[in-house]
């Protein structure tokens, strides 16, 4: 049984996403909110925003849930914040070359893997990540 509840229309600032059982999918072309909220008893977040047209300042994902994690995919320049909390479930993030990845939160169990150097003055993504078991996996695009 799946009850979501996905609210995007034009002009909205903030997609919200609350589901009982089931993730939030965007992948090829789509407009990129200000802020996407996802909450879920079970299911992830899988965003790849590399053909999405993203509006002019960050993109903000916030993203609750007991069982799932986060799949994110930035282009070139893109800036975004990050903000999850997992009891099972991690942050798997690939950005390109020159992008700057700040982590920081808690994982009981779970590794960091975020050596990204970025460029001055060049796009930062800010990951926050809180679990219970769940890391962060930061991956260049190639």
């Amino acid at each position: 049984m799946e009850i979501t509840k996905n609210t995007t229309s034009p002009g909205r600032r903030t997609e919200w996403s609350l589901s009982l059982l089931g993730g939030l999918k965007h992948r090829g072309a789509f407009e990129a909110r200000e802020r996407t909220v996802h909450v879920a008893a079970v299911g992830g977040a899988d965003l790849d925003h590399t053909d999405a047209t993203l509006p002019a300042g960050p993109t903000h994902l916030i993203k609750a849930a007991l069982v799932g994690g986060a799949e994110l995919t930035y282009p070139e320049g893109a800036c975004a914040e990050v903000d999850t909390f997992s009891l099972f479930g991690g942050v798997d993030l690939t950005v390109p070359a020159g992008t700057a990845v700040e982590v920081s939160g808690f994982s009981l169990i779970g590794g960091r893997n975020h050596s990204q150097a970025g460029e001055p003055g060049g796009a930062v993504v800010k990951v926050r990540a809180y679990s219970l078991i769940g890391g962060v996996k930061v991956r260049q695009s190639q």
